[in-house]
Parts: structure tokens; sequence; C-alpha cells
């Protein structure tokens, strides 16, 4: 009888540590598994969104280099020049800047 106890309790403690075993090691580790994965999805989506984004300006980077075209629209747009014989016609805005009436004090 106490051969068959000591049996038992020795064959309930290999499943007890084979379960904390599974839990730490297997569960936790596909868990962390799942969660990286889709950290790296998430990460390689922005990367091609940012690599996306660069390509973008450095094809606006070369055409300003190389290009009389590209240089004189941009500062035609940011400057707000013209030619001499070119005539700027400005449209009234529906929702107008807002411009404030009280300057802005930094408080302390």
């Amino acid at each position: 009888m106490e051969n068959i106890f000591r049996l038992l309790l020795g064959f309930g403690f290999i499943v007890f540590v084979g379960y904390l075993v599974y839990q730490i090691f297997v569960q936790a580790s596909s868990d962390t598994y799942v969660r990286l994965t889709n950290d790296l999805a998430e990460v390689q989506a922005g990367n091609d969104a940012i690599s996306e984004k660069n390509d973008l300006l450095r094809v606006r980077i070369e055409a300003l280099r190389s290009d009389p075209r590209a240089i004189e629209r941009k500062v035609r747009d940011e400057l707000e020049m013209a030619r001499p014989d070119e005539v700027i016609i400005l449209f009234k805005s529906d929702n107008p800047p807002e411009i404030p009436t009280e300057p802005e004090t930094v408080q302390e």
C-alpha cells in the first residue's frame, strides 16, 4: 500500500513538474512568438511606408537638383512669386484663418 502511495505521489510530482515546464517554456514561448510576430509585421509595414515616402522624397530632391521647371514651381508656390507679365488672382476663402486678438503670453 505504501509503495502504491509513493508511486502515485511520484507520478503526481512528475506530472506537476511537466505541467510547470510546459507553462513556463512552451506556452510562454508560443505566446511570445505570436506577439513578436505581430509586432514584426507592424514594424515591417511601418518600414515599408517610410521607405515609400523616402523614395518619393528622393525623386523630389533629384527633380529640384536637375529640373528647372521643378525649381520654378517650388519657388512660385513657397514664395508666391510670379513673372513680370503674369497676374496673380487670389480667391477669398470660405474659412479664413483665425487671427488672435491678444498676443499669447508665456506663463512661468
